[in-house]
């Protein structure tokens, strides 16, 4: 009789993976921080993204509704005056700055249905920004101050992203390593592991090489918090050895078919004091 040994070992239920270490989008509190700007300017840049989400597009060739626009600056004037004052005051060419689209509708009046034409406008974003800048109201101030600082945020996020390119290629031949021997590696992650996120497992087992301390005692030491990565916080050279081991590890899970957790830590903990003994000898 055949016999079939029953695996006991309760299954891992996985949770997607988010990565927040690539910075894009709209800027948070908490990003605009680590990059050292001061309070008001982060006021600044938050309360714009509040207040004019319409101007917030990624692309240059987009369109901005006029109307939307007008209503999102609050300055009081009525629409149709507004956009003829503004077209006449900035001199902004038709086809070009802005379009138009004849509307036709119909209202309720005397009992009956009476027709009406309107004429709607959209704006280049690049106009769209230019008219909200030259409002002479709280919301054009802010505009005004926003583009002023806001290059300098940009610029930091560039810096940012740049510093972590490497490291997220290489992170991306990791995670197909992982995807491709996921179930081996499942099976080999020890007990007391209860987190059963394939990806954060594998990361943390390279940032406690890396740090030769748990993420929990890291976030503990440098005061950070649970939902902030803590990658974001590593040095230049620990980039550096991110990119090195992520490579490394990939290549001991799919040309070597080492599986264990426990092992797979050794070998990296061996690689990287390798290689730092040798940087340390050469200071």
């Amino acid at each position: 009789m055949r016999i079939t040994n029953k695996n006991t070992k309760k299954l891992r239920k996985e949770k997607v993976y988010e990565s927040e270490s690539f910075k894009d989008g709209k800027f948070t509190k908490e990003e605009l921080k680590q990059y050292g700007l001061p309070d008001d300017e982060i006021s600044t840049i938050l309360e714009y993204q509040a207040l004019l989400p319409i101007l917030q597009s990624d692309r240059n060739d987009s369109k901005v509704n006029a109307r939307d626009l007008h209503k999102q600056l609050n300055n009081g004037w009525k629409f149709t005056d507004w956009i003829e004052n503004r077209i006449n005051s900035y001199q902004l060419i038709k086809e070009i700055d802005y379009f138009t689209v004849s509307r036709k509708y119909e209202t309720v009046k005397n009992s009956g249905l009476q027709p009406k034409e309107t004429l709607d406008y959209s704006l280049t974003l690049d106009c769209a920004k230019q008219l909200a800048m030259v409002e002479r109201t709280s919301i054009g101030a802010l505009v005004r101050r926003y583009f002023i600082i806001i290059e300098k945020a940009f610029k930091n996020r560039t810096n940012w992203n740049q510093n972590r390119k490497n490291t997220l290629i290489n992170c991306k031949e990791l995670r197909g390593a992982l995807i491709t021997k996921r179930e081996e590696l499942l099976n080999g992650v020890p007990e007391w592991i209860t987190n059963g996120n394939l990806y954060s497992i594998e990361f943390s087992l390279l940032n406690t090489v890396i740090l030769g301390m748990s993420a929990t005692q890291y976030r503990k030491e440098h005061n950070i918090s649970s939902n902030e990565q803590i990658r974001n916080y590593f040095s230049e050279d620990q980039l550096d050895d991110v990119e090195r081991l992520e490579r490394y590890d990939a290549q001991l899970i799919i040309s070597q078919e080492i599986y264990s957790y426990e092992e797979r830590k050794q070998i990296l903990q061996t690689e990287y004091d390798r290689v730092k003994n040798r940087k340390t000898k050469w200071v």
